[in-house]
């Protein structure tokens, strides 16, 4: 028997989920390993910011496909508390919004979690056919196991509707 969560737990459940995912110590060994910039504040600052609108889209995915409507929209409201917890000013979470975790979330409401691969390419300013393969090849990896295991988490509970 599955356990229930209710609203409030289910959205802490999607936060941790999201925490795990996105570790700065975790995601720099990921650019290295697929030899990505991030040898300056500066390039370290954006894959971070990149890799965290990645992750905060799948975690909402994960929901969408899981979850109520009410936990999604939950977990979307707590999205300024997380990113001033990362630091964020509320300018720069305003920017992260709109821009970097937009950018992922539209693909993934057409069901297309394969363009997000893509959707990161941005992040060193080429097409992903223009990235290495061993580049492409693990930060597409570690994106669907992200997923996989964001899914995979998720369908161990039930979730009310309160």
């Amino acid at each position: 028997m599955k356990r229930c969560l209710s609203v409030a737990e289910a959205v802490r459940a999607a936060s941790i989920l999201y925490e795990l995912n996105s570790k700065p110590e975790g995601v720099l060994a990921l650019a290295r390993q697929a030899e990505l910039p991030c040898s300056d504040p500066g390039a370290e600052k954006a894959l971070l910011r990149e890799w965290r609108a990645f992750v905060h889209a799948a975690v909402l995915y994960g929901l969408m496909i899981q979850a109520p409507n009410i936990v999604v929209v939950e977990y979307l409201r707590v999205t300024q508390d997380m990113l001033r917890h990362e630091g964020y000013t509320p300018d720069e979470a305003e920017r992260f919004v709109d821009e970097a975790f937009r950018a992922y979330v539209e693909p993934l409401l057409r069901t297309q979690t394969k363009e997000c691969p893509a959707v990161f390419g941005r992040l060193i300013g080429r097409e992903l056919a223009d990235v290495p393969p061993r580049a492409a090849a693990v930060v597409s990896g570690v994106m669907a196991m992200i997923f996989a295991a964001v899914l995979d988490k998720l369908e161990q509970y039930e979730f009310a509707a309160e």
